[in-house]
């Protein structure tokens, strides 16, 4: 059961570990409304309210199913293939955003995004390279594990940006001083939780190209990330940008994929 919500333990831990500090740090106040989310985040419905609130869509015209859904059955049937039939693989719906960004993400149980521009811009061939490696992330429970951090954690982010209101309004003096004290001490846990998880998804994403690779899409995919990189050209990032970084950079994905075809 746990494996198939969270793959591995990090995610427990992280949860466990914010529970704990911020439950300590509010006195036990935020507890109950933590393991609110915790279980709204395995609600069936929560996975369709981030679809309606992030404005993603079903496919609706002819021709958008009619050119999508084949590409989405040929990546479930090599993977049936290489891997074995999944419920990942008969459940996950194809869903598109209206964003002119070549771009694809999967979330949750059955949602795998692409954008307009991924659809307008690239070949099947291409796209296919896309969905293998979303649809590895579903293999990989990479997934519910993401369900999981945005919702559970909401409370975490409203606090964050509640303290930040405060913490802005104050005016100097031992108030400010105790505040600060407080404030910079969930900063910090807060930062030190975004390494750890940061890293942790970049490492995902060089697992879901090697599965994309296993499955028979890696030179789609190298494809797709070349094209991504020359459209794009990535900038020098700062040390902080690195850190929190939830992808790692385009060239070492492709420098791998081409190191392992």
């Amino acid at each position: 059961m746990l494996r198939s919500i969270f793959g591995s333990v990090s995610y427990p831990i992280w949860y466990l570990f914010y529970l704990a500090l911020f439950g300590i740090l509010t006195a036990g106040a935020i507890i109950p409304v933590y393991i609110l989310f915790f279980f709204i985040a395995f609600h069936p419905d929560s996975e369709r309210l981030w679809r309606w609130v992030s404005g993603i869509r079903p496919l609706r015209i002819k021709a958008e199913k009619e050119r999508l859904t084949p590409l989405l059955a040929e990546v479930c049937s090599a993977y049936a293939k290489i891997d074995g039939e999944s419920t990942y693989s008969r459940n996950v719906k194809l869903y598109i955003q209206e964003s002119m960004n070549i771009n694809a993400f999967a979330f949750g149980r059955e949602t795998l995004v692409l954008t307009k521009g991924s659809i307008d811009l690239l070949s099947d061939e291409a796209l296919k390279g896309l969905i293998a490696h979303e649809l590895a992330h579903f293999h990989h429970s990479d997934t519910g594990r993401a369900l999981f951090a945005y919702v559970a954690n909401f409370p975490l982010t409203v606090l964050m940006k509640k303290l930040r209101q405060i913490n802005s309004s104050l005016d100097t003096g031992l108030i400010k001083f105790l505040f600060n004290v407080v404030f910079y001490l969930f900063v910090l846990i807060e930062f030190l939780g975004d390494i750890i998880m940061m890293q942790h998804n970049r490492e995902q994403e060089y697992e879901a190209d090697k599965r994309a690779l296993r499955w028979g899409f890696g030179e789609e995919l190298a494809g797709v990330l070349i094209q991504i990189y020359q459209i794009s050209m990535e900038k020098p990032k700062s040390i902080g940008e690195m850190i929190k970084a939830t992808h790692p950079p385009i060239t070492k994905r492709i420098e791998r994929l081409e190191d392992l075809s």
